[in-house]
């Protein structure tokens, strides 16, 4: 009776333990999740928030040392929804002197430089990055005969949406301090 009562006991551990797999890569660690697709906000939503990056430092296209194209990337949203979407309009963009800008509260001063995309151009340069759609913008301080030759190293950007059905400015909430460094000795 031991022995059949002991090798029922075996037999049932054996059973629970037979059945457990465990998946492992190469190295001994779990598999990567499947990527999953990201929330979409609803359609017809518009936006109400924006968020802009840019890379590093401003690029020099002319080769004379001073540094005229900032790359943008502005994203639009539909909070709470946590995606990105694309929304016809135009895109406006303003750089100022340190503390100097302006905001959806406040007047600012004269800016240094402004850029306005279009519907058109906006719509042109619709793309999509890993946060998901986006537009991708680059403002020349040399576009429509300007100079790269700024008065200061350092500016405040500014920047708005304002969609094609006129529902109102969607404005970046705060300013994005950029640095136009000359070379040394300029």
């Amino acid at each position: 009776m031991r022995v059949s009562r002991a090798a029922l006991l075996a037999i049932c551990v054996l059973q629970g333990t037979a059945c457990e797999t465990k998946t492992t890569t190469s190295d001994g660690t779990a598999p990567v999740r499947k990527p999953t697709l990201s929330p979409v906000a609803p359609a017809g939503t518009m936006p109400n928030a924006m968020a802009v990056t840019f890379g590093p430092k401003p690029a020099d296209s002319d080769g004379n040392l001073f540094p005229d194209s900032l790359n943008i990337t502005a994203y639009l949203f539909s909070k709470p929804h946590p995606a990105p979407l694309f929304c016809a309009g135009t895109f406006h963009f303003s750089i100022y002197r340190l503390g100097q800008s302006s905001s959806v509260e406040t007047a600012g001063g004269e800016p240094l430089r402004e850029w306005v995309m279009s519907a058109e151009v906006a719509h042109a340069s619709r793309s999509i990055a890993l946060a998901g759609p986006c537009y991708e913008f680059t403002l020349s301080l040399l576009a429509n005969h300007g100079s790269d030759a700024l008065p200061v190293q350092s500016v405040d950007l500014v920047a708005w949406f304002e969609p094609s059905d006129a529902s109102g400015r969607v404005w970046l909430r705060g300013v994005r301090s950029v640095q136009f460094a000359r070379p040394e000795g300029r």
